[in-house]
């Protein structure tokens, strides 16, 4: 038996203020249970105190081993989590996991210094990578043995990935451990559906995506994998019944693929939790959705989804892989509304080859939109995506080795665009200002936002984004 830490890093900044359930953790921490390992996680987010209290922590349980999972935006809390680590515990394991690490492994040792980094899914092979650094195996060993874990042997990264669970692995995973969590500091925090705090849980029905969008990590691979129906529903009625929960985050990245097994969920749902609140904060193709999908959804307790657009231009989202049909996702949006689902749409400023004229027609698009949010992005060619790559040579001849890796959606970034920086800076302040800046947007939201009391936190995150001068792109192109 070993004791394990599993540390969630979070990045909260004056523009992105959210955070969920460390799903991936938890899902690892269930994983190890059956072989009596005693598992603690840590979620960074629950302490303004930088990390005291994680070091207090190391410092009177002594974890064996340190697991950590991160994102790209997460990367200078990783660091000094690892640095907290290393000086508590010098000789004890680090291993990193999560959609960055997963696609940089070599990157991530170098950074960070960890002796291992778990690639994909985790939940089978972390457990025998504790196993075998528990029993005292070599590097070259484990990196042999165990597909799906990257270390460094005589200086050089080896390893090879493992294959993505199978649907029949992810029916019998069991549920992940939610005792672990501390709930209150989710429900203080407000959460990715982006509608205020609240007590909620986030649940993933399914893994993996067949769409080919450039600017996604494929942690989870791009074979659509799904649990039965039955097995969300029994998920459902124990968090229900057990903790307490009816309000839950649907996570998935594409939950609404399989319309008869969606349908089958949420006519469970919809008979067994009456009085459910559900939202999807991402992972709802807008093209595969029918009225009658729409209409269910709102029967099921559906109060908020969000809706990932991305462009307005046709050879733009065949340009990114998205080719997501603009007049389909349209309809789909329309008729959310008109359910009286709170509705959000994701577009992205800035992509490659994009003109003025073409982001303004995106910001157009939105703002005849009858959605209620809004959220525009800079496009963010994060190392390890098809975009990356797929910018790679724009960046090079813009005297840009690489696009970096503090990077995030709304104020550090690179312009691969066609426009100049000072007009990216100035289409992306607009596009805030175009689309709240509109008294009927305004009575929109006031009278279908689901929880009143988050309204003046909204508001001011709101304004500040529409102020001239507050969010800017870093740089790239004059």
């Amino acid at each position: 038996m070993s004791r394990v830490l599993l540390i969630k890093p979070r990045y909260i900044g004056p523009e992105f203020q959210s955070v969920s359930h460390p799903l991936g953790l938890m899902h690892i921490a269930a994983a190890l249970r059956p072989s009596g390992h005693d598992v603690r996680i840590h979620d960074c987010a629950s302490s303004p105190f930088r990390h005291r209290r994680l070091a207090e922590l190391i410092n009177a349980w002594r974890p064996e081993l340190v697991g950590i999972s991160l994102i790209v935006s997460e990367l200078d809390t990783a660091a000094s989590v690892t640095s907290v680590v290393r000086n508590s515990l010098p000789g004890t394991p680090i291993v990193l996991g999560g959609p960055w690490p997963s696609a940089n492994p070599d990157a991530a040792i170098e950074r960070f210094g960890a002796d291992f980094v778990v690639a994909g899914e985790g939940e089978i092979v972390f457990p025998a990578l504790v196993e075998a650094i528990r029993d005292g195996h070599a590097p070259s060993d484990i990196t042999r043995d165990i597909p799906g874990v990257f270390c460094r042997v005589d200086g050089i990264t080896t390893g090879s990935r493992a294959g993505i669970l199978t649907e029949e692995q992810l029916e019998t995973l069991g549920f992940p451990a939610w005792d672990l969590i501390d709930r209150r500091i989710y429900a203080r925090i407000p959460s990715m559906a982006g509608t205020g705090c609240g007590d909620y849980m986030t649940v993933m029905t399914s893994r993996g995506c067949p769409f080919m969008c450039a600017y996604c990590h494929q942690t989870l691979g791009k074979r659509f994998r799904a649990r039965s129906a039955e097995s969300v529903l029994a998920e459902l009625d124990e968090l229900h019944g057990r903790f307490g929960y009816s309000e839950f985050e649907i996570v998935d990245d594409c939950f609404n693929l399989d319309r008869e097994r969606m349908s089958a969920i949420l006519e469970g749902i919809a008979t067994r939790l009456p009085g459910a609140r559900l939202h999807f904060p991402n992972g709802l193709r807008s093209d595969r959705l029918e009225p009658a999908d729409i209409k269910l959804m709102r029967r099921a307790g559906t109060v908020s989804a969000c809706f990932a657009i991305e462009t307005a231009t046709p050879e733009l989202q065949k340009l990114i892989g998205k080719n997501l049909d603009i007049g389909k996702a349209r309809a789909a949006i329309e008729c959310a509304v008109s359910q009286g689902i709170f509705s959000t749409g994701f577009f992205m400023l800035g992509l490659p080859t994009e003109t003025l004229d073409q982001a303004t027609a995106t910001i157009d698009f939105a703002s005849n939109l009858p959605i209620h949010r809004a959220i525009f992005m800079l496009t963010t060619p994060f190392p390890g995506t098809p975009l990356a790559d797929m910018t790679a040579n724009i960046l090079k001849e813009r005297g840009i080795s690489q696009a970096g890796e503090n990077l995030n959606y709304f104020t550090r970034g690179v312009n691969v665009s066609a426009m100049t920086d000072d007009e990216l800076n100035r289409v992306f302040r607009d596009s805030y200002r175009r689309f709240y800046l509109d008294p009927r947007r305004v009575a929109r939201i006031l009278a279908a936002h689901p929880r009143k009391l988050s309204l003046p936190r909204y508001g001011l995150m709101t304004l500040a984004k529409v102020l001239p001068g507050v969010w800017r792109t870093g740089a790239g192109r004059t």
